[in-house]
């Protein structure tokens, strides 16, 4: 069994599709197949099941499919490991964000890894906090830059990095616009845009709300901060929204919560047991960055 038929063998897995792992790879799609089927003679039993339209994989291929995610891990581990020694930082960093503009300058963090580490390939994706976890779990991703969750899966560990207080964003003819602070229960009966069921900030504030025994109504559910406050200056409804983001929109009034723990807070979300040598570099600048903040 070769290194270069698990990375096959993985791609192929992850993306479903024979072509588009193929690419991913930088091979020819015979190439690939041919790598596959290497692999599947060697251990004497299908992967994958293959048809026009998709791959699946079979339950043996389930089964290997973690093992061989451990083993490129390990391998990418021991290689940064062996260039850290002789001085040198190689390999991939995966990142991976939800937005945090005023509050945490991604770009430039990662820009700064860039300019200490010119050898790093880095790659970075922009995706909701419960999509980025799973992938920080499955080591799609080596960090991800999350809304800070109640639980995380096993094998996850999270570094909270910054803490902001929410804060009630309402046009200013709203009928609550002229307050100083708002205590929850003055929100019963309005009609909120937020984040999609399922995320990390619907759970939070369906707790709070079911904490002061209220319920709220939730029409408009969009997976973006723009698009939230463009649904408020437009009157379809309240949000609660972390401080700096309004600031984006000082057209909009932005009024405290009379509840001080109503917080959001931005973590480093990464593997507990797979943590590179390149990771462990970025995460290192990151908490450095996150003290200055």
């Amino acid at each position: 069994m070769e290194l270069r038929q698990l990375e096959h063998f993985v791609a192929v897995a992850e993306r479903g599709h024979f072509g588009q792992a193929a690419v991913h790879c930088h091979i020819s799609q015979s190439a690939l197949s041919a790598s596959i089927r290497s692999l599947e003679r060697e251990l004497g039993t299908s992967l994958l099941f293959r048809t026009t339209r998709k791959v699946e994989l079979t339950e043996t291929g389930r089964a290997m499919l973690d093992g061989a995610r451990s083993a490129l891990v390990a391998v990418a581990a021991a290689r940064d490991s062996v260039q850290a020694v002789l001085g040198l930082l190689r390999g991939s960093l995966r990142v991976g964000g939800i937005p945090t503009p005023g509050l945490f300058d991604q770009a430039m963090l990662l820009a700064k890894f860039r300019d200490l580490h010119p050898g790093v390939d880095i790659s970075y994706v922009r995706e909701t906090s419960m999509a980025l976890i799973p992938d920080v779990q499955s080591s799609r991703i080596d960090v991800a830059f999350v809304s800070f969750p109640r639980r995380l899966p096993k094998g996850v560990r999270s570094v909270p990095l910054v803490t902001e207080p929410l804060m009630f964003v309402c046009r200013p003819d709203h009928p609550l616009g002229d307050r100083k602070r708002i205590a929850v229960k003055a929100l019963i009966g309005e009609q909120f845009i937020d984040a999609p069921k399922g995320s990390v900030a619907y759970q939070t504030l369906n707790r709070v709300f079911t904490s002061a025994r209220t319920e709220r109504r939730v029409p408009y559910q969009v997976n973006d901060v723009f698009t939230t406050l463009d649904f408020v200056a437009a009157g379809l409804g309240v949000a609660l929204e972390r401080r700096s983001i309004t600031r984006l929109r000082p057209e909009l009034r932005a009024i405290p919560l009379a509840d001080k723990t109503m917080t959001w807070t931005l973590a480093a979300v990464v593997s507990r047991d797979h943590l590179t040598q390149v990771a462990r570099a970025f995460l290192e600048l990151v908490l450095e960055q996150s003290l200055q903040t």
